[in-house]
């Protein structure tokens, strides 16, 4: 991903057209794709990386390739053992 921040602002709008005609998607969804894959990148490089689960229909489409899908949102959820707790959490614990 440095590369893409090393390229001119032209370039960087030429490859996204380009992408955007290929895959018949508006150039600002593709943007916001790379947004969102650069923001993984930052996030699962962090010392948080093994305490992260990142989940939700972007996971499915980014981690898996199940659907085809352009997302704004990533969703991520925090091993609570970062924050000290141990053990599981009872159904009614959960429910708070």
């Amino acid at each position: 991903m440095e590369e893409w921040f090393n390229l001119s602002e032209k370039d960087r709008k030429l490859i996204i057209d380009q992408v955007s005609s290929k895959k018949g998607l508006l150039p600002v969804a593709i943007e916001k794709d790379l947004w969102v894959m650069i923001a993984l990148k930052a996030v699962f490089s962090t010392e948080l990386k093994d305490y992260l689960v990142f989940k939700g229909g972007t996971s499915l489409s980014k981690a898996w390739s199940i659907i085809e899908r352009f997302s704004e949102d990533i969703d991520l959820a925090i091993d609570r053992s970062f924050f000290g707790f141990e053990g599981d959490l009872s159904r009614t614990q959960v429910k708070k």
